[in-house]
């Protein structure tokens, strides 16, 4: 499993709930229909590629844009791994074809809990991608970014492509992955299944990529070439669990035949489960459920027995089935998830084991929501004690690239499972502890059809209107987002030497931004009063990182303005040296005895010596505003000015950011949150306010367009 080298914090959402020192079966102890909502939305935190502009998480944006470029491809899409920002094809689509297997048993749940077209769209954001791996018969895209440049960094999803190296790696005739193909051929499979209902057309050309895929591993079998991270223990059960499904979608026998050779019931036993690396049990059991053979009935079942408190897998004292330290709840919720489907099914379950499948399954979802000795959910955001410091950078929210800033999440990571406890329910919610915290698509898979079965025996109803927008934001996160701190370097004799240091440590969402610039706003009138005129004043540029000075311009009567312009230098929340840039400015007066700054605007507030830690706030002095383009971005312009359209906080949280997009897209359809200052604006005069007029203030507050209409 993934060995990453960072954690971070997430804020948990409380819930009323019971909890026991030992897991509970046969009662609705959870909202199972609440923590089902929330985990399959976990999966819209990990979505790499273009996301949809109303993206339902705030602190999201476009990812890893770049991917395939290298190839000439198109690779964007799919999900991030982990906490990561490596895009694997093998875990992934393990992921998608176990969130598919839960749609295709328990299909009436996510129906009834009104989760289906949630977790079909979700499905689709990874099929799509697979689809686009796919660019030829005998071609399959596994990889895009790798471990060494990756993981050499913390930093959010959205700055990927500007700190890390997106590399794509490829299978093809000469470099074999048949665990790869059969895991992705498997997917597909399952998803022409699930989208039979609702999108036909998609279905068949899932099912077209899928045969060929699998087509090309079963020809060129072999390993992929996956050494760390994900290296991959055998192809002969995925190339099971491709067939399979392949019959199961087409009832072309050859399919059934393929599975059963590969698959053959001498090879199967042992205490695991499935798992991204081992989908020979899921494999068996379908084998066993389509042909009623003993020799796959009774695998499958020594397999499960292996999990029963009777049998050979270890317990923690608080009940929960514990087979390693990386993702032991993982494992446990996937074995229940199996124990769910065998003992659904009456023509080839015992029928004196049934029960007791049945139980192990319950007591292991209730140990992850709460019924364990900690009394405390395993589940971001769901119930008491939930997990605050799960292993995932862009829930984190670094801008200086260091699990240690800042000391909290930013972003509240709803529904993400945690790696679960030790062998004795030892656990802490530490950010450095990646074994324990770790969080991934493949953890969740599993996961989501074992809380679908119990939402389909016990109910539980998912949150109305939620989530919101500031839902996701951790009340200790009263970040601005960018600002400036000013410094005084050297005063007297009729010279000032300020510095500015210029921040971007954005969260909602990450961005990179290389037109910003600051403003240092003088009050002139002593000069002109003594028959003094701009000449007898010099501003002269020092020492900087990527900046220019633009000499000094009237903002009103004798109130002038220079301009220290980054624009062209990049600044981002990714890192110590890249969050912040400074520059250094001399202001003279050729005769000092006239000359002073201590009645400027954005002298006030001013101190020195200078502060160089980017994690620190000291110095940030909102009399020397920010700028985007030219336009005011963050701060206080002196008084009486020409108006300006600027970026607006509408919730008044000290931040601007897309928390206030959605609440101003939200007021100028009609729906006007308590918290916002801000009425609509019929932007464009055509007698409306509607989503037209959001766009047209979006596009500005982005830059995409230069003015407003009139």
């Amino acid at each position: 499993m993934l060995v990453a080298s960072l954690v971070l914090t997430l804020f948990a959402f409380v819930q009323e709930a019971q909890s026991a020192a030992s897991p509970r079966t046969g009662g609705s102890y959870y909202n199972y229909g609440e923590v089902m909502q929330k985990a399959i939305l976990f999966y819209k935190a990990n979505r790499l590629g273009d996301l949809p502009d109303d993206y339902i998480l705030p602190y999201r944006a476009d990812a890893a844009m770049t991917d395939g470029k290298d190839a000439g491809l198109d690779l964007t899409g799919g999900w991030a791994d982990a906490g990561d920002g490596i895009k694997f094809t093998h875990p992934m689509s393990y992921a998608a074809g176990q969130l598919g297997w839960a749609v295709y048993e328990y299909r009436d749940a996510f129906e009834e809990s009104g989760q289906i077209d949630d977790i079909l769209d979700e499905i689709k954001w990874a099929t799509d991608f697979f689809i686009k791996a796919h660019p030829s018969p005998e071609v399959l895209y596994y990889m895009c970014g790798y471990e060494a440049s990756d993981h050499s960094v913390w930093i959010p999803h959205e700055l990927l492509d500007y700190r890390t190296d997106r590399k794509s790696f490829v299978l093809n005739s000469k470099v074999p992955g048949s665990d790869v193909a059969g895991s992705t051929a498997a997917a597909l499979a399952i998803a022409s299944l699930i989208f039979e209902k609702t999108d036909p057309e998609y279905a068949e050309k899932c099912l077209t990529h899928a045969k060929q895929i699998f087509a090309f591993g079963d020809k060129y079998r072999g390993k992929n070439p996956l050494d760390t991270l994900y290296p991959s223990g055998g192809y002969m059960d995925d190339l099971a669990w491709g067939a399979i499904w392949l019959y199961i979608k087409t009832n072309d026998s050859s399919y059934l035949d393929k599975a059963k050779s590969v698959l053959p019931t001498t090879v199967l036993g042992g205490g695991h489960t499935h798992c991204w690396d081992d989908v020979s049990y899921g494999a068996a059991l379908k084998l066993a459920q389509l042909t009623h053979e003993e020799g796959y009935i009774k695998a499958v079942e020594k397999n499960l027995d292996s999990w029963m408190p009777d049998g050979s897998i270890t317990y923690t004292p608080g009940g929960l089935a514990w087979l390693s330290q990386w993702g032991s709840l993982r494992y446990a919720t996937t074995a229940a998830f199996l124990a769910f489907v065998w003992s659904d099914d009456d023509t080839v379950c015992t029928a004196s084991k049934k029960q007791k499948y049945h139980n192990f399954a319950e007591s292991q979802v209730n140990y992850a929501l709460g019924d364990n000795p900690r009394k405390g959910s395993y589940v971001v955001g769901f119930g008491e004690n939930a997990p605050e410091h799960p292993h995932h950078r862009t829930a984190h929210g670094s801008w200086t690239s260091q699990l240690t800033t800042p000391d909290y999440h930013r972003h509240i990571l709803y529904g993400a499972l945690v790696g679960g406890p030790g062998s004795d329910d030892s656990w802490k919610d530490d950010i450095k502890d990646y074994m324990l915290n770790e969080v991934a698509t493949d953890y969740n898979a599993g996961f989501v059809g074992s809380l679908a079965k119990m939402y389909d025996m016990y109910g539980g109803d998912p949150l109305e209107n939620w989530p919101q927008p500031e839902d996701f934001k951790a009340p200790q996160d009263d970040i601005t987002e960018y600002f400036c701190r000013g410094w005084i370097i050297y005063e007297g004799y009729g010279a000032t030497n300020i510095m500015f240091q210029l921040n971007n440590r954005s969260s909602w969402p990450p961005t990179m931004k290389d037109k910003l610039s600051v403003r240092y706003y003088m009050d002139l009138s002593e000069l002109f009063e003594a028959g003094k005129g701009l000449e007898d004043v010099s501003i002269t540029l020092g020492d900087n990182q990527g900046a220019k000075l633009i000499g000094l311009k009237q903002y009103k009567d004798n109130i002038y303005y220079f301009t220290v312009d980054f624009t062209g230098t990049q600044l981002m929340p990714a890192e110590w040296e890249l969050c912040e840039k400074d520059a250094t400015v001399s202001i003279k007066y050729k005769d000092a005895s006239i000359g002073s700054n201590e009645n400027d605007w954005s002298y006030k507030t001013l101190t020195g010596p200078p502060d160089y830690d980017a994690t620190s706030f000291a110095g940030l002095t909102p009399y020397i505003p920010v700028y985007d383009n030219g336009r005011l971005l963050w701060g206080e312009e002196p008084a009486g000015g020409s108006p300006q359209f600027t970026y607006g906080d509408i919730n008044d949280d000290g931040g601007v950011d897309a928390i206030d997009f959605a609440l101003l897209k939200k007021i100028l359809l009609g729906d006007k949150p308590d918290n916002a200052n801000m009425s609509a604006a019929d932007v464009n005069d055509d007698g409306d306010v509607n989503a037209i007029d959001f766009a047209i203030l979006k596009s500005y507050l982005i830059g995409s367009i230069t003015s407003l209409p009139k």
